[in-house]
């Protein structure tokens, strides 16, 4: 979800909040508001526990999420870049052109390609994924000569494998979201606790159109906004 989705709900959902507290205050007496507000009043406290609790959860799996899917990112970055500085040691030089170039096609299509392909579709790019092909094979079929040039090979082919497990660890990352029904749940919850206060015994109109516009708002911003930006 976009910055400009999220806040397209939440601004909906305050006018909406608002409209309802003016039709109440003028059709709904406050006698009336008043004799169920003891009952009312004790739902609503269990209901913003509730809430709470599912915020906190889903808050917390998307954040550890977003820690993963970071860490993935420097390893991958971190692998890709030891796999490079063990490339300008082989012999002969055009072995070590072969790998860098291909190397360089492939960092260039994440940055260029796959970054914005996971931003607007959550997932990864098909185009990368076989420039990453094609440094392994460069990689896999070096001829080279000695020993030591040999172990070089072998810890290049283990740090590309490496980097190649850290790019499917955060492809797969963007792509797990937030569960449907847990957005569902919680829509669910702030839509029952903003009529709760849009129902409230205040008596000044203008004061419960301002506190009920503004409660439902900021619990959209809670329920929407923080866990979209970390979910993408």
């Amino acid at each position: 979800m976009g910055y400009l989705a999220a806040f397209a709900i939440i601004l909906t959902a305050g006018v909406v909040a608002a409209l309802a507290t003016a039709l109440n205050q003028r059709h709904v007496d406050l006698e009336l508001r008043r004799r169920n507000h003891d009952v009312g009043s004790v739902v609503f406290l269990q209901l913003g526990t509730v809430f709470a609790v599912f915020l906190a959860f889903t808050f917390s799996e998307v954040w550890s999420a977003y820690n993963e899917t970071q860490l993935a990112i420097d390893q991958e970055v971190a692998a890709m870049h030891g796999a490079a500085m063990i490339a300008t040691t082989l012999s002969p030089p055009a072995a070590a052109d072969a790998i860098l170039s291909a190397q360089r096609a492939y960092l260039e299509s994440v940055a260029y390609q796959e970054w914005p392909v996971m931003a607007a579709r959550r997932t990864g790019d098909h185009g990368t994924e076989r420039k990453f092909a094609a440094l392994m094979r460069e990689a896999a079929n070096l001829q080279l000569a000695g020993p030591d040039q040999s172990e070089k090979k072998a810890t290049i082919l283990s740090l590309l494998t490496q980097a190649h497990v850290h790019r499917e660890t955060r492809i797969y990352e963007a792509s797990n979201g937030v569960p449907v029904p847990l957005w569902g749940v919680l829509i669910a919850f702030t839509v029952m606790l903003s009529i709760f206060v849009t129902l409230s015994q205040i008596q000044n109109a203008t004061i419960a159109v301002a506190i009920s516009a503004c409660f439902a708002a900021t619990d959209f911003i809670a329920a929407i906004g923080k866990i979209s930006d970390l979910a993408h």
